[in-house]
């Protein structure tokens, strides 16, 4: 392996200055998925086969009903299985494909039925919970479904799941059914991100927080608290991992995650920064895989805020920045790639239902002078020191930004410089992740620099009134017209006119400005050539070894 000079690539880091990149192409491989009985694929002999992922993310909660970041799911997405998982690298787009069950249909629009393997088994290494092996059936994925359903045991997947279903019930030992409360086109995909875990360790006060135990292709086996966490192959499951390791190392710092990677010191690097791009591109040990959907990131207006209900004065907030500006400050570069575009206010991928940029264009507008006007239309004029006030209230608020990423912290400290400008006394604040996260769903926040609401039925959790609270993107703007698009959409199965409805509710809650605005980023994932099968779903959100994708590592 090709070795880089570590001081020399950290004076050009720091020289440059840190921004982050990806393209919004994407890659997919046509290989059949893996199967039960593939071989092992193999290193230098007797050398043990570690996968290292550099993540970003420190672990804001281990436990399975509650994920705060992609850290969390990093780890519990290999350790525990859902019923069934959504690929993102199938070549049409997301495809749900098996995991607990092997199988599901519709019998009707709102029954969903499940056939559960009957080779899965809770994982007995690692953990003083099972020491046998015992089977998974229907009426355990039924006592989680329970459990996540019932609002008071607090699960992020709570407002997801309460509007959609009515009730589940086990038909027998290995056949589970969803009893939906309306029709639904995004039912799967809520049902995807429920990881089954077992209920004896509520029943015996286990804590899973600490021991994680399910039935996926790894075991957890330790956990250096915003270190790192190792991870060995489970073997019980159903398909033998190509690898013996796994160690996932946090790295906050993306510059630094980069040298690792050309240092051969780790092998997957999520976000490759800008500046990092042609440097790993160039370097023939390394390859770059694009993520195929612009991640949203944005600027949100925290509208319990007696400031905020004021309309124009989100108007006149959103029309001061420059998000243009902003974007090509962040992204542009000489690589070649697109790697983020202006969202123009809108919040819906351009790869996802709703989107429709050149409508959101259509009416995006930076114009400094009318912000102004529209903030002395609501009552503010300006004091002596240039800052507008209004009832001896000074117009003067913080942008909290996550520290984890260095572009949501410029996001927030230039949109903070374009507000100063017309006499709002803004200010960046950056926050550490689950500080932040925990005060966005509690309203303790003014405006906030956020990320999310990349998937199917996105807008649910970014806009909608009730699966919106109490989590990582909460807006508190209540509205009924904009609740109703969004359930008829997601409940209207033609996709015709489901599109329509949807584009309808996207242009609801840009118009409302409940988002200052904000951009798609395109994600470049650095990688070593010698990882293998990685690019069948280029992400870390789900299992590395399944029934579609079981990543490797070669010899050096």
């Amino acid at each position: 392996m090709k070795k880089r000079s570590l001081a020399l690539l950290l004076a050009l880091v720091l020289a440059i200055g840190l921004t982050m990149g990806g393209c919004n192409s994407s890659e997919t491989s046509e290989d059949p998925a893996n199967s039960e009985g593939n071989e092992s694929q193999s290193g230098s002999e007797g050398e043990e086969r570690v996968l290292t992922i550099a993540s970003p993310y420190a672990i804001g909660s281990l436990t399975p009903w509650i994920s705060n970041s992609d850290g969390d799911r990093y780890v519990l997405g290999n350790v525990y299985e859902a019923l069934i998982e959504a690929n993102t690298g199938a070549a049409d787009g997301v495809e749900y494909v098996p995991a607990i069950a092997e199988s599901w249909e519709y019998t009707d629009d709102m029954t969903l039925v499940f056939k559960i393997r009957e080779n899965v088994y809770w994982q007995t290494e690692g953990n003083d919970l099972f020491d046998e092996k015992v089977q998974v059936t229907a009426h355990d994925v039924k006592a989680v479904f329970d459990f996540v359903l019932d609002e008071t045991n607090a699960s992020t997947e709570w407002g997801d799941l309460n509007p959609l279903i009515e009730s589940v019930e086990a038909t027998d030992d290995f056949t589970f059914t969803v009893h939906a409360k309306k029709p639904s086109a995004i039912l799967l995909n809520e049902i995807s991100g429920v990881l089954i875990f077992p209920m004896k360790a509520i029943e015996e006060d286990f804590d899973l927080t600490q021991q994680p135990v399910g039935t996926g292709a790894f075991i957890f086996a330790d956990y250096k608290v915003d270190d790192s966490v190792t991870l060995t192959p489970n073997p019980d499951y159903r398909v033998t991992p190509n690898v013996d390791k796994v160690v996932i190392e946090i790295v906050p710092d993306k510059a630094v995650a980069a040298i690792a990677l050309q240092n051969g010191e780790v092998d997957i690097v999520p976000q490759i920064l800008t500046t990092d791009l042609e440097a790993v591109a160039s370097d023939e040990d390394l390859k770059l895989i694009p993520n195929s959907v612009g991640w949203y990131r944005y600027i949100g207006i925290n509208c319990s805020n007696e400031i905020f209900q004021d309309l124009k004065v989100r108007q006149a907030i959103s029309m001061a920045i420059d998000f243009e500006a902003i974007t090509e400050t962040l992204f542009g570069n000489d690589f070649g790639a697109t790697l983020a575009v202006n969202s123009y206010g809108g919040a819906v991928p351009p790869e996802f239902e709703g989107a429709d940029l050149e409508a959101w264009k259509a009416v995006y507008e930076y114009n400094p002078e009318k912000a102004q006007s529209l903030l002395e239309e609501a009552g503010w004029t300006k004091g002596s020191d240039g800052i507008y006030e209004k009832d001896g209230q000074k117009l003067s608020f913080a942008i909290k930004c996550p520290t984890n990423d260095q572009n949501r912290v410029k996001l927030g400290e230039m949109a903070a410089t374009y507000l100063k400008t017309i006499g709002i006394d803004a200010s960046a604040q950056p926050t550490e992740w689950a500080t932040m996260t925990a005060d966005i769903a509690s309203g303790n926040t003014e405006l906030f620099v956020m990320g999310g609401g990349s998937v199917v039925g996105g807008m649910n959790m970014l806009f909608h009134s009730v699966t919106s609270q109490g989590g990582s993107h909460n807006v508190f703007y209540p509205d009924p017209e904009l609740d109703a698009l969004l359930d008829e959409g997601y409940a209207t199965i033609d996709d015709d006119a489901r599109i329509e409805i949807l584009k309808e509710a996207a242009m609801r809650a840009l118009e409302n400005k409940v988002h200052a605005g904000g951009y798609f980023e395109y994600v470049q994932i650095g990688m070593n050539k010698r990882v293998t099968d990685f690019e069948k779903s280029p992400t870390l959100w789900y299992s590395l070894c399944n029934d579609y994708r079981n990543v490797g590592v070669d010899g050096e």
